[in-house]
């Protein structure tokens, strides 16, 4: 390293430095996008293991409704506060014993014999999985820049589509256990289990930034950092409120929240109900099961494809805009078929949720990389998230058991808001080209390779900083 480098960190004093490099430990990388995601249990796995059937009479699936969605209630509020606890202290510590949390609550679901005790858990889980899922976000932010984030966000957000194709194997494989345990009781032990574990294992292995990487050399650390200081300018370690205010009413950050609600809705309301389409579709029973391994492998794949793509080509609208018309054009499918017609309503079914994991890790990671500093991120990514929770409560409601097989309202609501989460897009694609262009004319053209941004003092409003479109 030269001088010149090790000189420019030196000067940097007490300023928190993000790290965005590829040279980060591979085994490391894959720990953390891989191994450590709460989201591992679904909770769409459940009604044909017999759940509803155990805890108690429930013909219409009203009261299934009410426990899909009141996971929204503790999960939307909390986000905001955990990303600026995170932010405040130490985040690796807030990710991993809210991710403890969670598997404590799941594990404890395993033990519940009447809906009040299952009410009880899902709130828990709700809140362990709001101080983690907007948050590990901010957290890879801290080791990847804005242009290499998306395939990193992309493959941790992949693990749940592949999270609902191991379950749909282990929930296949428990079905046919023969124990005195009900099958949902031994799926939530494995994964609550499985979660804990991996939870303790995390806060012993994770780091907090790169300045706490053991596997570091101190020249790695230097050249690390100084990378990242060229790439977006030095960090503080403590909450910018003006920053953190701005996320709130910022149409950067604000239209990335419209994007997602739209989003949320669609996604929870498919991930939700996907076996039961399934079982209308003809699978019954476990096989149901076995039956998401299609739409979700799918979704697996093409989720990490159009995020690498996205990372490529420096773009997240028209990856976005991708997943939005498969949204639309399966759930058309799935309203125009004959209900007589299985394998069209189940390559719809595949479409649909193919589009909806495609947007997912694009439009959160568009709301960080045009954040600018941490302290916006912190709020602007847990907001988008936290909005998009709020309103999907309803998304328990879409596809009510007297609506089957057709199940027309929930597809047509399914087909709106996909159409306006399109739209909402363009409008944002459209003001980040106009905005980069006035930005262009008042600083004499683009910025010069090697320009730092004040992102630390200005956030995304520093002279030089150019919003991802």
């Amino acid at each position: 390293m030269t001088t010149k480098t090790l000189s420019a960190v030196e000067k940097l004093d007490n300023a928190y430095i993000e790290d965005a490099s590829e040279t980060v430990s591979d085994s490391q990388q894959e720990f953390v996008v891989r191994e450590f995601d709460p989201k591992f249990m679904k909770k769409t796995m459940l009604k044909s293991l017999g759940m509803m059937k155990d805890l108690g009479h429930d013909p219409k699936g009203k009261t299934y409704a009410l426990l899909s969605s009141l996971y929204y209630v503790t999960y939307a509020p909390f986000m905001v506060p955990f990303a600026l606890l995170g932010k405040r202290t130490r985040m690796v510590s807030v990710l991993t014993l809210c991710a403890l949390l969670w598997g404590v609550a799941a594990t404890c679901f395993a033990g519940v014999q009447n809906y009040s005790g299952a009410f009880a858990c899902r709130l828990f889980i709700g809140l362990g999985e709001a101080g983690f899922g907007p948050l590990i976000q901010v957290f890879l932010s801290r080791f990847y820049p804005r242009e290499k984030l998306g395939i990193r966000v992309g493959v941790w957000l992949a693990m749940a589509p592949l999270g609902g194709f191991i379950n749909g194997i282990v929930a296949y494989g428990v079905s046919f256990i023969h124990v005195k345990l009900e099958s949902w009781r031994i799926l939530f032990m494995i994964e609550g289990g499985f979660t804990v574990l991996l939870a303790i294992t995390a806060i012993i292995v994770l780091p907090d930034d790169i300045k706490s990487c053991k596997w570091f050399t101190a020249e790695e650390k230097d050249y690390l950092m100084y990378e990242r200081y060229m790439s977006m300018g030095p960090e503080v370690k403590e909450i910018n409120w003006k920053h953190a205010r701005g996320a709130f009413y910022r149409w950067p950050q604000v239209m990335p929240v419209l994007i997602n609600m739209c989003q949320q809705i669609t996604g929870a309301a498919l991930s939700a109900y996907l076996p039961t389409l399934l079982q209308e579709n003809g699978f019954k029973g476990a096989t149901a099961q076995i039956a998401t391994l299609a739409p979700y492998g799918a979704a697996a794949v093409c989720m990490i494809i159009a995020a690498k793509a996205s990372d490529r080509f420096g773009n997240r609208g028209w990856p976005t805009q991708f997943g939005w018309l498969l949204l639309i054009v399966g759930f058309a499918i799935f309203l125009g078929a004959h209900e007589s017609n299985k394998p069209a309503h189940f390559v719809a079914l595949i479409l649909a949720e193919v589009g909806h994991y495609i947007c997912t890790p694009l439009i959160v990671t568009w709301s960080a990389n045009n954040a600018g500093s941490e302290s916006r991120r912190a709020v602007a990514v847990p907001l988008a998230v936290a909005c998009a929770q709020a309103v999907a409560i309803g998304s328990g409601y879409l596809f009510p058991a007297e609506d089957g097989p057709r199940y027309t309202k929930g597809a047509s609501v399914e087909v709106a808001l996909s159409t306006a989460g399109m739209i909402f897009t363009f409008i944002y694609m459209a003001l980040i080209k106009l905005e980069n262009s006035r930005r262009d004319k008042r600083e004499g053209g683009s910025p010069a390779p090697g320009t730092r941004p004040d992102t630390a003092q200005y956030a995304d409003e520093a002279e030089g900083f150019r919003y991802i479109g």
